[in-house]
């Protein structure tokens, strides 16, 4: 009943800054946007005048430059001094940097420069990055300049003023890949635990090793024996398609259509079919009930399309991943199953709901037409059945991180439209021969809310990974287990039986808590001890020194990871934990994007990858298979040994 809500969990858990495998998804047979090359959309002019470097921005409409990643490469004894601009930067939310200053229109920027000596036509490197407001943002670019200054040597130069856009040298990257020593999966979990949600206010600065991982001299030495293929492997396609989506969606509305949410739409419709102001048949009824329906699922569209738009235009689906938008979820979802139980009731406000009655109500002389039946059918879906915005925040979750208006509108449309089909049925027939309500259709309610229950454990199993999960999973399924067998089998055999299943998965649940597991799915398994490596694990942060590694390495796993990446904590225990035999053979890669700067998005950009967890495999240079978002062991292992 709840497949329009379950659809969201690994919407919510996957999304943006990782959301590779969704955002793939809702692209294929999309319009995709057509971004202009960097330099049409900005054209930066450089110039000086006297001690003052000048340099003006034009900005293309639909365009912004961001004013803090303004910066210089200065030759060695000249310094700058503030930035100063003609116009007053717009503040907004970025989706990769947060809140921060633009400029959204042409701009001019000025900055006094002192040399210590005389310099003649040397050149200065003018650094600066730009979005487009549709969804591309540019890597970071360098205009030059030759300009010649006058020496203040013996003169008392003025000091650089300190600023947020301050000029600034080349950023430093680590000289060496570093390696790591391999640590227990606990201490490392522990590590990316601390590290959630923080980021470096220093964007240029590449994180220090840490106090475990050294130089590694031993590949700097050696020779490069492979030649380096990057080409993406043909094969790197979704699985899935928005359509599959849709239908499912479809198929979620008819199942919501056998609860107790239909029910006060029913007297709706028999009033349209016996307000017919032709002779009363099928075909009439049909056509008249069936507007009514395509009403309700208009009304559900335009919702969809809504929440489509401003996921996009605020860029939800960049924040799905966090840990507090994760519990902030698990939240509403226990709210929504409390709402299916019948414990919490959320309606319109009587204002709102009372002049929305009334509307209907005025309708209520044209039922007995198309228009009006429509009519009644878009006024109805927000006057009745407030319980269908349970499973229907699920589908809304998943469109809002989809960011397609398009695909937004069409997925609560068909939900809707499947919502709406029993009510076709009803008019077709006359009301011969629809089920008949009763203690049935609470029960399907009820199911409904425990599957609700089960997603919000879901998402907090995504960013709490210990036992206590499993205490949490061992009460839902004793609490399912003694509803079927007291409230549903009192007078079914069958369910009785049933009932013991879940029973017996709480039990086991119970045993893992004992033996220290953390897996609700196999409460029985605990990850062997990882044995030490013949070649210890290197973490790198540029693609120069990704490189290095892959010249010289005949087998290489590259795990591009971030300390903000939940899934790639998930990825840690699961893959890196209990390492398979087929891994031994291959050098592993931690290819680190934490920090947001020019050398993370040149890492996504050669890739293709929307953000973390993802892992390439390589072979003597070449890449062989890419692997998006949270992998899974058997899948992990079965692309090990794809590899001839």
């Amino acid at each position: 009943m709840m497949l329009g809500a379950c659809l969201a969990t690994a919407t919510v858990g996957a999304t943006p800054a990782s959301a590779n495998s969704l955002a793939s998804l809702f692209r294929q047979g999309s319009t995709q946007p057509k971004f202009l090359p960097v330099h049409e959309a900005f054209a930066v002019t450089p110039s000086q005048m006297g001690d003052e470097l000048v340099v003006q921005f034009t900005v293309t409409p639909k365009h912004y430059v961001y004013q803090e990643r303004l910066s210089l490469k200065l030759p060695e004894g000249v310094t700058a001094e503030e930035w100063q601009f003609d116009k007053t930067p717009s503040i907004i939310d970025d989706p990769t940097f947060g809140v921060v200053p633009v400029f959204e229109e042409n701009v001019t920027a000025r900055v006094r420069l002192t040399a210590a000596n005389d310099i003649h036509q040397q050149e200065i490197g003018i650094r600066w990055q730009g979005c487009a407001k549709a969804g591309l943002c540019y890597p970071p670019e360098t205009t030059t300049l030759k300009v010649s200054l006058a020496g203040t040597a013996g003169d008392e130069a003025p000091l650089p003023v300190p600023v947020t856009a301050q000029p600034e040298v080349a950023p430093i990257a680590p000289t060496a890949p570093t390696v790591i020593a391999n640590e227990p999966v606990d201490a490392q979990s522990k590590s990316a635990d601390s590290a959630d949600n923080e980021e470096s206010d220093q964007t240029h600065q590449q994180p220090a090793p840490t106090a475990s991982a050294q130089p590694l001299e031993s590949d700097e030495g050696r020779q490069a024996v492979h030649q380096l293929d990057h080409t993406l492997p043909d094969s790197q396609t979704p699985d899935s398609s928005p359509l599959i989506m849709i239908l499912l969606l479809f198929v979620a509305g008819l199942l919501l259509a056998f609860t107790p949410c239909i029910y006060p739409m029913v007297p709706i419709v028999a009033n349209i079919v016996a307000k017919q102001h032709a002779k009363a048949n099928a075909k009439r009824g049909f056509m008249l009930s069936a507007a009514y329906g395509i009403g309700v699922a208009s009304a559900y569209g335009l919702l969809g399309a809504l929440i489509a738009w401003f996921g996009q235009t605020l860029g939800i689906a960049a924040w799905l991943q966090r840990a507090e938008v994760l519990m902030v979820a698990a939240v509403l979802f226990v709210l929504f199953a409390l709402m299916m139980f019948g414990w919490v009731n959320v309606r319109l406000p009587s204002a709102i709901s009372d002049k929305l009655t009334a509307g209907a109500q005025a309708a209520d002389g044209r039922l007995g037409t198309l228009g009006g039946s429509y009519v009644a059918g878009l006024l109805s879906a927000l006057v009745v059945s407030p319980c269908v915005s349970a499973p229907m925040a699920g589908a809304l979750t998943m469109v809002a991180a989809s960011g397609q208006v398009w695909f937004g509108f069409l997925a609560l449309f068909m939900l809707g439209l499947g919502l709406s089909v029993p009510l076709m049925l009803l008019g077709a027939l006359q009301g011969k021969w629809m089920p008949k309500t009763g203690a049935w259709m609470q029960h399907v309610r009820t199911l409904g809310g425990f599957l609700l229950l089960a997603v919000a454990l879901l998402l907090i199993e995504r960013v709490l990974l210990t036992s206590a999960m499993l205490g949490l999973w061992a009460v839902w399924f004793l609490a399912l287990a003694f509803w079927l067998f007291i409230s549903v089998g009192r007078r079914s055999g069958i369910v009785k039986c049933i009932a013991i299943l879940p029973m017996l998965w709480a039990m086991l649940l119970v045993y893992g808590i004992s033996i220290g597991s953390n897996d609700a799915w196999r409460p029985w398994y605990l990850p062997k001890i990882s044995q030490a490596q013949s070649l210890p694990d290197i973490r790198v942060y540029t693609l120069d020194e990704l490189d290095q590694v892959l010249s010289v390495h005949d087998r290489v796993l590259v795990d591009v990871t971030a300390d903000w990446c939940i899934e790639c904590r998930i990825m840690e225990r699961t893959l890196f934990g209990d390492r398979p035999d087929e891994l031994h053979a291959y050098q592993v890669v931690k290819l680190d994007i934490t920090e947001t700067n020019e050398h993370s998005r040149a890492i996504l950009a050669r890739y293709e990858l929307f953000g973390p967890p993802a892992l390439l495999i390589y072979h003597q240079g070449k890449l062989q298979q890419v692997l998006l978002g949270e992998t899974k062991p058997d899948a992990f292992k079965a692309a090990l040994s794809d590899i001839p």
